[in-house]
């Protein structure tokens, strides 16, 4: 991952606040035809039919140690995964499933309480496709290039408003995403989610769902 000059990246110190935590997954295990997934916690049934590029609500969670299974939905007798995840006090954490159907991955995304600024939105970007690094543009200019897979960047503050936004193949400057009306409001943290494929299906494209950062209350 490498950064233009013309933009750099600000990260927000962590708030203090309460000892929970948020947890909430995201289904970006691209397939074609699309699959469901059932999503087990300690091995009880947690989420049923989730279905590809679906996010959950954020839940409060207490920190510590949870398993988390995978499953075709309906279908208890084929796992995908069964793996451990570690909760950390004021976490607010995304857990997407993902990579690609041979080999079903869990990856968690951490968030914590920050200061808000109303003049600015804030936004990070996520790759989440296992075939190609991308380089993404914001109005025409760069923010990050070669964004391999499940590589981040750090919040970067953008005038709230329209914009646009452009997702290119690293290899071959290929446009393979083009969000021609991205609305951003003053206040609010983001994440650009680039998941799917490439070169098949399902195609690339963008999730900018509102981050619990931006609402979420600790107290």
């Amino acid at each position: 991952m490498r950064y233009p000059n013309q933009i750099s990246a600000q990260q927000n110190d962590t708030a203090k606040t309460a000892e929970k935590a948020y947890i909430r997954f995201l289904h970006a295990l691209p397939t074609s035809p699309s699959t469901n997934v059932d999503i087990y916690v300690n091995n009880r049934p947690a989420i049923k039919n989730f279905k590809y590029q679906d996010f959950t609500k954020y839940l409060a969670i207490s920190p510590g140690d949870y398993s988390i299974q995978v499953y075709p939905a309906r279908n208890t007798s084929t796992q995908l995964l069964d793996t451990n995840i570690v909760v950390s006090p004021n976490e607010i954490l995304t857990v997407a499933v993902t990579n690609t159907p041979n080999n079903v991955e869990i990856e968690t995304f951490s968030d914590y309480p920050r200061e808000i600024d109303t003049s600015i939105a804030q936004m990070r970007f996520i790759n989440l496709s296992s075939e190609s690094p991308v380089d993404i543009y914001v109005n025409d200019n760069p923010v990050v290039y070669e964004l391999g897979y499940t590589e981040q960047t750090d919040y970067i503050p953008f005038t709230p408003g329209r914009h646009t936004m452009t997702v290119n193949v690293s290899e071959t400057g290929k446009t393979i995403v083009h969000h021609p009306n991205m609305i951003l409001k003053g206040g609010n943290f983001y994440t650009t989610y680039t998941v799917g494929k490439t070169t098949s299906q399902p195609v690339m494209e963008v999730l900018i769902p509102l981050e619990g950062a931006s609402y979420l209350n600790f107290k």
